[in-house]
């Protein structure tokens, strides 16, 4: 067995988030060191989320329309 020290307010972080698991501390480190959880960067999980929004949108039968880029530009005075 392997100790690791960390400071009260890490710990008291990675509590609360195993908590939102329902998971114990060493059972949430288990599921990531096991690839069943991952951290993954906010702005990266923004970028995702965006990317599944513009394929749903473009996927929507209800907008199908398409607009010519010499229309946007017109429209954005260009």
């Amino acid at each position: 067995m392997i100790q690791v020290t960390l400071s009260q307010d890490i710990f008291t972080g990675i509590s609360k988030l195993a908590n939102q698991f329902n998971l114990s501390v060493d059972e949430l480190l288990q599921e990531i060191s096991q690839g069943k959880l991952t951290v993954i960067d906010t702005e990266t999980l923004e970028d995702l989320l965006d990317v599944r929004d513009a394929i749903i949108a473009e996927n929507d039968p209800d907008n199908q329309e398409r607009i010519s880029w010499e229309d946007i530009k017109q429209d954005l005075g260009l």
